[in-house]
């Protein structure tokens, strides 16, 4: 009989696939252990550590997350005007020209907003001569500084981005208003930033005491060691009297 027929009828997976499958499922399987191996068969040898498959799972990447946000917390403002779509916003640019500073305005309807921490950005845009203009201002940046301005009512939008104002020319291109009684006292945003500047101010006086606190301290540990070096002269100058 040949001997072919004798051979047993090969999978559909290769012999090396097959082979590199069950080395890498071993070694996944393998727990992840230590092992002490003499110094003289360390030198010039290859070694194969068995490494935790889930070593890098969810827990890295909140810890990550977590790193990122603690980084990016002292660049974000406290004191930003709450944005939504379709309100007129003036923006100030600070360009430097030279050894010279100053705040360039624009004034536009925020159309989209892109929300991403420390990199959020608004796109604002205006018609200039009969032509549309679109700027994206990232919030969180020290050279922008915005304002909101009020007009008789509050635009009516319903959606979330308002791109379909590109396509339209004059008339058609305002958002319709609805007309909002004036309300007498402060307003949200004011009263959200006499709080904070409360609480800055709380923390600034906190902040005053514990230095002035820490300094008497400072002084009267001073004035013990300086009473501690003159009390052997003075001894010494009694005896000797």
């Amino acid at each position: 009989m040949n001997a072919m027929c004798l051979a047993p009828k090969a999978s559909g997976v290769p012999a090396r696939k097959a082979s590199a499958l069950s080395a890498r499922s071993a070694v996944a399987a393998a727990p992840s252990a230590t092992v002490a191996v003499p110094a003289a068969s360390r030198r010039g040898a290859l070694q194969v550590v068995a490494a935790n498959p889930r070593g890098n799972s969810g827990g890295s990447r909140k810890g990550l997350a977590k790193f990122v946000e603690r980084v990016n917390a002292p660049q974000m403002k406290d004191d930003l005007i709450p944005f939504r779509v379709g309100m007129t916003v003036k923006v100030g640019v600070t360009v430097v020209e030279g050894g010279k500073s100053r705040v360039q305005p624009y004034e536009g309807i925020v159309i989209a907003i892109h929300r991403a921490g420390v990199a959020t950005t608004i796109t604002v845009r205006k018609s200039f001569q009969g032509y549309g203009v679109e700027r994206i201002f990232p919030i969180h940046s020290p050279l922008c500084s915005f304002e909101e301005i009020r007009g008789a009512g509050k635009p009516v939008v319903r959606r979330a981005k308002l791109y379909y104002l590109r396509d339209l020319v004059g008339k058609k291109a305002k958002l319709k208003t609805r007309f909002v009684a004036k309300k007498t006292g402060l307003t949200r945003h004011q009263v959200k930033m006499e709080a904070l500047a409360a609480t800055k101010a709380a923390a600034a006086a906190e902040a005053e005491a514990a230095a002035a606190a820490a300094a008497k301290v400072e002084e009267d540990a001073a004035a013990a060691a300086a009473a501690a070096e003159a009390a052997p002269a003075e001894e010494a100058a009694a005896e000797e009297a």
